[in-house]
């Protein structure tokens, strides 16, 4: 079988900023929406066996704690100091893959390039009608 050779000799970071970013934004919006349903059932459960959530952190010894107001006085704000905060996280994650996106240019010029094997055009056309057949 003839393989196609080439040499990889560099990744745009760019690219793969965009990649990365969008990437993670939608594994952000993914784990929001299963943090969602499972607090929703959680909150659900508990609700209809009348355990509320400041009877289990005075169980546990946190007193009075307001677990909805810890990070800035309401469920409203907590939920958008969350939101905000996976954002500016999922960007900070797309650059720091771009980093490691640089340094993989950086060993690929100092080692040569990463070698690809490729099927030649034709071979992947006959093959295709071969599947076709």
């Amino acid at each position: 079988m003839d393989i196609e050779r080439r040499v990889l000799k560099s990744i745009s970071e760019f690219s793969m900023f965009k990649y990365f970013l969008l990437f993670y934004l939608l594994f952000f919006i993914l784990s929001i929406i299963v943090m969602l349903v499972i607090g929703l059932l959680t909150w659900l459960g508990l609700r209809t066996t009348g355990i509320d959530a400041n009877s289990v952190l005075s169980s546990l010894g946190l007193g009075s704690f307001d677990a909805l107001g810890f990070l800035g006085g309401g469920m409203a704000v907590t939920i958008i100091v969350m939101i905000v905060g996976g954002l500016f996280v999922s960007v900070i994650y797309a650059a720091f893959g771009t980093i490691m996106i640089w340094v993989m240019n950086v060993v690929l010029k100092m080692s040569g390039g990463i070698e690809l094997r490729f099927l030649p055009e034709s071979k992947k056309k006959l093959d295709a009608t071969n599947v076709a057949e």
